[in-house]
């Protein structure tokens, strides 16, 4: 896979590397459908849990006293990833129902670039970007909205405004996959589905921590006959009880 001349749609990695592996964690139904159907899916980022996002589209401006609208508000869409791979926060946030079964799946920032650069070979460079989120204070956030009275023209520049965030979400250590497209291309819930090669871009299958442990040999192998996939797959411990020995200990007597 080549992404040669989109080296720029790596955002915020000045001091990152873009091939340390990042996380997604997603119900079991919708891993099993990524390898199934070798299609993966963004979502309209106005689909989003945090009102702040999109803030700079959303709110348009004022162009030499005209107000206006950005009529292409809705066709970014994008895909959430973490850098944090042993957070119990976002095992609870994305697996908060231990009556339901999810995974998490493993990837880099190029190995996903590279899938979303594939996919859009044409003018991949104005559409395709992966970039680290920036955490910021409400404002330092108004204050680079308005930071020269320049009005942006470039995908790039209003990718950059989807990288930034608050503080309250800078336990999340996010990663954005964002693809700069048409609404028209998405269906009516705000999905956008592209071809991709799962066994490409994703390096590790991981279970969620609330099942049953003595299931899991049937569980793994029901997972890995429904995907195919021939990496690793785990379960995670992070809930498990620590598997030490008793302390030994001696009575006051003893001493004696």
């Amino acid at each position: 896979m080549q992404i040669e001349g989109a080296a720029m749609n790596f955002l915020n990695f000045e001091n990152s590397n873009p091939d340390q592996h990042i996380y997604r964690i997603m119900p079991e139904d919708y891993v099993l459908d990524l390898f199934a159907s070798r299609r993966n899916v963004l979502s309209r980022i106005h689909n989003w849990k945090d009102k702040f996002e999109n803030f700079q589209l959303k709110l348009g401006g004022v162009l030499d006293g005209e107000a206006f609208n950005y009529a292409f508000a809705e066709d970014f869409v994008g895909q959430c990833w973490t850098r944090d791979a042993y957070s119990e926060a976002m095992w609870g946030i994305y697996a908060n129902d231990p009556a339901k079964r999810y995974l998490r799946i493993r990837s880099t920032p190029r190995k996903l670039l590279c899938a979303l650069v594939n996919a859009h070979p044409q003018a991949a460079q104005d559409r395709c970007f992966i970039g680290r989120v920036e955490y910021r204070s409400e404002a330092k956030l108004e204050a680079w909205l308005h930071r020269d009275g320049r009005l942006p023209l470039l995908g790039v520049e209003f990718a950059r405004s989807l990288l930034m965030k608050r503080h309250a979400f800078r336990h999340e250590r996010e990663v954005r996959l964002l693809y700069f497209g048409d609404v028209k291309d998405q269906d009516k819930g705000g999905l956008y589905r592209f071809q991709v090669d799962p066994h490409a871009m994703i390096t590790q299958i991981m279970a969620d921590p609330n099942r049953d442990r003595r299931e899991w040999t049937a569980d793994k192998k029901a997972i890995a006959e429904a995907t195919g996939f021939r990496g690793a797959i785990k379960r995670s411990k992070i809930y498990d009880p620590p598997e030490w020995q008793a302390p030994v200990y001696r009575s006051p007597q003893s001493e004696l």
